[in-house]
């Protein structure tokens, strides 16, 4: 890739110092039409073009935002940050993107922001807010959160209504019949911190539970099942399911509380010879690209993506801008989407 020309190129090339280029470039008067006019056309002939953000630092005319994503391989968060992008830039911002720390995480990262221009930052999916709240304390620095992954709340914060999202989506197969449900999850452990404390996976289970008993069907606490390791996209099937299977209670729909859990499912029912839907449905959470690529299609909740990017950025300007932005969670609701695995 070629080098960009610099304003020192230029001056090499013309013979006078960096001082004479920029004010021959800016109609600078203290500049002759002569030297101008040379300086210039040297300019044309070396390819040199202004640095539009350089120039914007100088006259105070740059603003920039920050969102820090998270150091993993699950990328829910892009139509998120495609939202926050385009809400920010109808702000007059840029919004500048950072992969988490993989070594220091968020608050790693959050230091990292001292010696960039930005005026604030979205920090998304927070297993530690107590220590992300300390690194921006210490800029300082503005910041809300896309969070559901821990009870506690350091920032402004914004989610999806996981409770209620879950609720809908168990309705949704208790309308089409089904009354054995199960309901598939990850295990929480020291290793999962990435999880933070698991509110989402409780929060959608407790919209699972309220589903069931609402319609007057009891939970079986054995339909309940934690998977180890649910985001190995390795896995051919989950032996948790294939045991259920084989062994009992008998199921006539599994909800997936995440997408990317659906695919070993549905594998291990169709290694067990059973169809789906028709045997058994199969719903999810997310409507992330891994709905669409299992077969059948999956019908899930979508999170709402695009509300939580524009929301983040419209608390995190009222913040920079001097606006008391409560330090709560302020939950939006999903939709669902159905598909072939349920219909």
């Amino acid at each position: 890739m070629p080098r960009r020309v610099t304003l020192a190129d230029v001056s090499r090339a013309a013979g006078v110092g960096m001082a004479t280029v920029s004010r021959a470039m800016g109609d600078h008067p203290d500049v002759s039409e002569a030297t101008r006019e040379r300086v210039r056309a040297i300019a044309s002939e070396l390819g040199y073009r202004p640095s539009v953000a350089a120039r914007a630092l100088r006259t105070g005319g740059f603003h920039a935002i920050s969102a820090i994503v998270p150091d993993a391989g699950w990328g829910w968060w892009e139509p998120v940050i495609r939202a926050a992008h385009a809400t920010a830039n109808e702000r007059g911002y840029q919004l500048l993107v950072h992969p988490a720390d993989s070594e220091g995480g968020l608050a790693a990262t959050v230091d990292g922001l001292a010696s960039i221009p930005t005026e604030g930052v979205i920090v998304i999916s927070v297993p530690d807010q107590d220590a992300v709240r300390e690194a921006c304390n210490r800029i300082p620095l503005p910041a809300v959160a896309i969070d559901d992954t821990s009870r506690a709340t350091r920032f402004p914060t914004v989610s999806a209504d996981n409770r209620a999202g879950a609720r809908t989506v168990v309705e949704h197969l208790i309308a089409q019949g089904r009354r054995s449900i199960a309901l598939v999850r990850g295990r929480l452990d020291p290793e999962h911190s990435v999880w933070g404390d698991g509110l989402f996976l409780e929060e959608r289970t407790l919209g699972y539970r309220e589903a069931l008993e609402a319609a007057g069907l009891a939970v079986d606490e054995r339909l309940i099942i934690d998977f180890a390791d649910p985001f190995d996209e390795s896995r051919t099937t989950f032996p948790e399911i294939d045991r259920l299977l084989a062994d009992g209670p008998p199921i006539d729909a599994v909800f997936c509380a995440a997408d990317l859990m659906a695919a070993p499912v549905l594998r291990s029912l169709r290694a067990a010879g059973i169809p789906v839907p028709t045997a058994v449905a199969v719903a999810g959470f997310d409507d992330e690209r891994a709905a669409l690529l299992v077969d059948p299609q999956l019908t899930t909740v979508r999170q709402p993506y695009e509300q939580l990017g524009r929301t983040a950025v419209e608390m995190l300007l009222a913040t920079i801008a001097g606006d008391a932005v409560p330090e709560r969670r302020t939950e939006i609701p999903g939709t669902l989407v159905v598909r072939a695995s349920t219909s």
